[in-house]
């Protein structure tokens, strides 16, 4: 049988985790990538160079795309803070009267 599940307003998922790990094996494979060109310290050829570069430029913007998603979560749960605030305060105000 299927369950429900609920995710709240105030969970970002993961995204900005994630978006951390992916920037910073992006710029690892992008560091690797420039000293293997630089120095040349491991004797790879130049088709697997490409590669490590593709896979830089590929971690790198899904860092980037997880960041986008991570910031808008954080907007919608100041959204729904706000919207609770005021909430709160039209029901204290209410039943004041």
């Amino acid at each position: 049988m299927y369950k429900k599940k609920y995710v709240s307003v105030y969970s970002d998922c993961k995204t900005g985790f994630f978006s951390k790990l992916l920037f910073f094996i992006g710029i690892f494979f992008l560091i690797f990538y420039g000293l293997e060109i630089t120095f040349s310290l491991f004797d790879i050829h130049s088709s697997t160079r490409g590669t490590i570069l593709a896979f830089a430029i590929l971690f790198l913007g899904l860092s980037f795309l997880l960041y986008f998603i991570s910031s808008q979560f954080a907007k919608l749960a100041n959204i729904a803070k706000e919207i609770e605030s005021e909430e709160i305060s039209e029901n204290s105000s209410g039943s004041q009267e």
